[in-house]
């Protein structure tokens, strides 16, 4: 048996089955309050871990160890492997995995799914990640290891996958308190580490660009596909110091797919592409803006200060994808002319076309709505090349 030790809280503190909290339900995710996940308590999660660990999941500890090291690695030899629970999401209960082999350690994510919504995004997210990965180039998504369930008992197996762990790499949020620049709330990182720390107007608008270039680079020209159902008050979006600037990398990916499905008599055609990218970006932009105050608080809407990196961005995102499928040069400039023929009205248009697909019940929806009209105005400036 691996010597598998299980940990939670911040500070961490080790946790045995002879504990109270051992035997007490798991959160049902990070803002529930109260509210819990009655059937699955903290002693069967570290129950499931350690039984995947100790199962299906040494295929992956293996292939992470032999990433790390460069050569195949017996695990009978590690001092030990801690789990450390160290969040409740709606999705996944993540646990940072440490092994340690003498003085070396390593550290990897194993994203356990306890919700039913967990569990039935698991198999599809991890496969997602593979793809991804080895499909395109640079990387800005973890890389995945292996996935399978854990065993409690007799009862239902908990799927889960292990990860790469992200070091120094941490969420971000609009936060209350004092305003940053203008009327613009701070923005502080979650650093368990350090503590919060606030980002400068700079750093955030270095997020806002990265964040879409990411989210540009990943999309496919051939099958129109793209990452889907992110969210910044999920945490998907993670940061760390770069020098002056931030690195930024995207933790999830609950959903990768085309943005229209095309019938078999309707081929993919240049001027569909740029019809495609248009909605890609104005969708892209209006949810980047929205977030929760400390990520579990009221919507958020970021400010207009942040619509030019993002348009930085996204064309940013562009150039990545026609060096990755060899394009013409006049690749990009064609698709920035074209998206600098929509003046305000046609930008509103199709962005009223875009909120009509989304659930009406969402307030998120609501509040894109109200902001639509500003919104589109502003793009219109900044894809022309005006300032806003």
């Amino acid at each position: 048996m691996l010597p598998v030790t299980c940990w939670v809280g911040e500070p961490p503190a080790r946790l045995t089955g002879t504990e109270t909290q051992w035997r007490l339900p798991l959160p049902a995710d990070r803002h529930a309050g109260p509210s819990t996940l009655a059937t699955v308590s903290y002693g069967d999660y570290f129950t499931a871990v350690n039984d995947y660990l100790n199962g299906a999941g040494r295929d992956a500890l293996a292939l992470a160890l032999h990433g790390q090291r460069g050569s195949v690695f017996n695990l009978s030899k590690l001092d030990g492997i801690r789990v450390h629970l160290v969040k409740h999401g709606a999705f996944y209960h993540p646990a940072r995995v440490t092994v340690t082999l003498g003085t070396q350690r390593l550290d990897l994510v194993l994203n356990v799914a306890v919700s039913l919504a967990g569990r039935e995004r698991l198999a599809a997210e991890a496969a997602y990640l593979g793809e991804l990965e080895a499909d395109f180039s640079p990387r800005f998504i973890p890389r995945v290891y292996g996935w399978g369930a854990g065993r409690i008992g007799n009862r239902e197996a908990l799927p889960m996958f292990l990860g790469e762990w992200l070091d120094g790499f941490h969420e971000l949020h609009p936060t209350a308190g004092a305003a940053g620049a203008g009327d613009e709330p701070p923005w502080a990182v979650w650093d368990p580490d350090q503590g919060r720390w606030h980002l400068s107007p700079g750093q955030v608008a270095d997020f806002f660009r990265q964040a879409v270039f990411i989210l540009t680079h990943y999309f496919d020209p051939h099958t129109l596909a793209a990452i889907q159902a992110w969210h910044h008050a999920a945490g998907d979006f993670i940061v760390r110091v770069n020098g002056a600037g931030l690195a930024v990398r995207l933790i999830t990916v609950r959903r990768y797919g085309p943005l229209f499905h095309l019938a078999q008599d309707d081929p993919l055609t240049l001027a569909r592409l740029l019809e495609v990218l248009a909605v890609f970006f104005l969708r892209t932009s209006l949810w980047m803006r929205l977030d929760r105050q400390d990520g579990v608080g009221d919507l958020t809407w970021a400010g207009e200060a942040f619509l030019a990196p993002m348009w930085e961005g996204f064309v940013q995102g562009l150039e990545s994808m026609a060096r990755r499928n060899d394009f013409p040069e006049n690749f990009v400039p064609g698709v920035i002319a074209y998206l600098a023929g929509h003046d305000r009205e046609a930008w509103m248009a199709l962005g009223e076309t875009i909120l009509a697909r989304f659930p009406g019940e969402l307030p998120e929806t609501d509040l894109l709505r109200r902001r639509l009209a500003r919104h589109t105005e502003g793009l219109a400036q900044i894809v022309k090349g005006r300032k806003v």
